[in-house]
């Protein structure tokens, strides 16, 4: 009995240890695929010179990593943590295709219905001719609304400012026609926005916080508010290589695309919502809704519902979306076959929050497939304007240094005023003609590298060495017309040129003795 006993006991402590090792073993691998996601999201950060930093993965039903890095405050280095709010840009766009799909179910919107059913005068034309633009095109990007029209968001921070955003769009000339093809315009989703208004009568945001609420979001909201209450991040941009603490404008009427703020904890809680909850995840993966494809993200990619549908072999293989505001950007990305997702919230625009979620993505499934590294366009914005900038107050520097050489000339008479002729004014009008060419140059520009859009709005969104750059450019090319103006009507004097001979010929004279 002893005996038999004791081999029960023995085996019950090898049992334990054997237990005990294969867990120590597990938490080893944990630390290492923990330390592994750290090492990628803060190669990415010095990257991108990212100050600030969230990341949250989701498995299934459990946040298995989260995590904040860098520095929510620059002044206090006040530290990111999983609390730390952010605004989430054009990822917010889902939580307004949410609140439209909640109102269809209660039979309150129907997504086949023209928008001037919900906003009466809605009729945007094509080629002249008004249009029926329906809900569940504003909600695919198909509703044939120009990319431009974002250049309509003014600063604003009216209660109506959502209703005059969209009212601008009542009679907006078109790009194509509505539900032929693909053409991702934020404005979309602010009608949206409205719509939820006139259907519920509440403002936007006080909907939207009921929603919230329903949804177990209790610290989630739409506009500013958030960001005047609780743990919040500054918003930097770059400036000469380097983040800058920037404060955007209010951009109340663009709330419902682009400016719902979250912390990682709660895009943990949406993005367990967006793996388990199966009526919301049919209806987003809805095959008759998947049918114009987006060209710039692949031929097996599509959009529905504030989300980019990557769809191959009939099965789904990621959602994803980007957001992206001034001072702020996000990524969500989704593999709902490996039941992974992951949230990125950066305290500054850029494209390398996307490039970390799909990294941390790769590290968690071991896989060898490659991420494509591209060049953030703010950087390269960036390191443009302060070579641009420095080449301008160079030339300015000289071109001042020879203007006083020049002006000495004139007081000591060998510079002297030229007869008026009709060549002088000729001359004379040849440098208007360039100072007008110059002026109106960086509006041609604005056509060309940023899809017709307006210059202040590149100076909100771009680097803030986009202001630094054109105050020099025009500084030089004002001050160089005008001295060229003034030059031409001056020429050197006859004195002059035989006091200059004189005096060579005597300085000749004197050193041959």
């Amino acid at each position: 009995m002893r005996k038999s006993q004791h081999i029960v006991y023995i085996s019950f402590v090898l049992a334990v240890l054997w237990i005990s090792s294969f867990a120590g073993q597990t938490n080893a691998q944990a630390a290492i695929s923990s330390k592994a996601i750290d090492q990628v999201i803060e190669e990415q950060m010095e990257l991108g010179r990212i100050p600030g930093m969230s990341v949250v993965v989701v498995k299934k039903d459990q946040v298995v990593y989260q995590k904040g890095f860098g520095y929510a405050e620059r002044k206090k280095k006040e530290p990111v943590t999983d609390s730390t709010f952010f605004e989430i840009g054009s990822t917010s766009k889902a939580f307004t295709a949410l609140a439209i799909v909640d109102l269809e179910k209660q039979g309150k919107i129907d997504l086949k219905e023209p928008v001037s059913s919900y906003i009466p005068g809605f009729f945007p034309t094509y080629h002249g001719k008004p249009q029926r633009i329906t809900v569940e095109q504003l909600m695919h990007h198909t509703s044939g609304i120009p990319f431009q029209s974002i250049a309509l968001i003014q600063p604003d921070d009216a209660k109506d400012a959502l209703k005059k955003t969209v009212h601008q769009l009542k009679s907006i000339e078109l790009n194509r026609k509505p539900g032929s093809s693909f053409e991702y315009a934020t404005i979309n989703y602010d009608v949206l926005g409205l719509i939820i208004e006139n259907v519920t009568r509440q403002p936007y945001e006080t909907y939207m916080k009921g929603l919230f609420k329903r949804h177990h979001l209790d610290q989630t909201e739409a506009g500013p508010e958030r960001m005047k209450h609780g743990v919040i991040s500054e918003g930097f941009k770059l400036q000469f290589l380097a983040p800058h603490a920037y404060q955007a404008p209010e951009f109340r009427g663009n709330t419902p695309a682009g400016y719902i703020v979250m912390n990682s904890q709660e895009v943990g809680t949406w993005l367990q919502y967006q793996l388990t909850d199966s009526t919301w995840s049919r209806f987003v993966k809805n095959p008759d809704h998947l049918t114009v494809n987006v060209p710039d993200e692949g031929k097996h990619v599509f959009y529905n519902a504030g989300w980019y549908i990557e769809k191959k072999n009939r099965h789904v293989e990621s959602l994803f979306h980007a957001g992206s505001n001034p001072n702020y950007s996000s990524f969500f990305l989704i593999q709902p076959k490996e039941g992974v997702a992951i949230g990125v919230l950066a305290n500054m625009n850029s494209s390398y929050t996307e490039q970390t979620a799909r990294l941390v993505a790769k590290t968690i499934m071991g896989t060898n497939e490659q991420v494509e590294s591209s060049m953030d366009p703010f950087q390269l914005i960036d390191q443009l304007c302060l070579a641009a900038t420095c080449l301008f107050i160079l030339l300015q520097t000289v071109s001042i240094l020879r203007f006083i050489k020049w002006r000495k000339r004139v007081k000591s008479g060998a510079v002297v005023q030229r007869e008026m002729t009709r060549g002088v004014w000729l001359k004379g009008l040849c440098w208007v003609l360039l100072l007008i060419g110059v002026l109106i140059l960086p509006m041609i520009l604005s056509q060309v590298a940023f899809n017709g859009l307006p210059w202040k709005m590149s100076f909100v969104w771009g680097p803030s060495s986009l202001i630094e750059l054109a105050i020099s450019y025009y500084l030089f090319f004002v001050w160089f017309c005008t001295i060229g103006f003034i030059k031409g009507f001056m020429v050197t004097s006859t004195a002059g040129k035989r006091g200059q001979k004189d005096d060579r010929q005597t300085d000749f004279g004197h050193s041959s003795l």
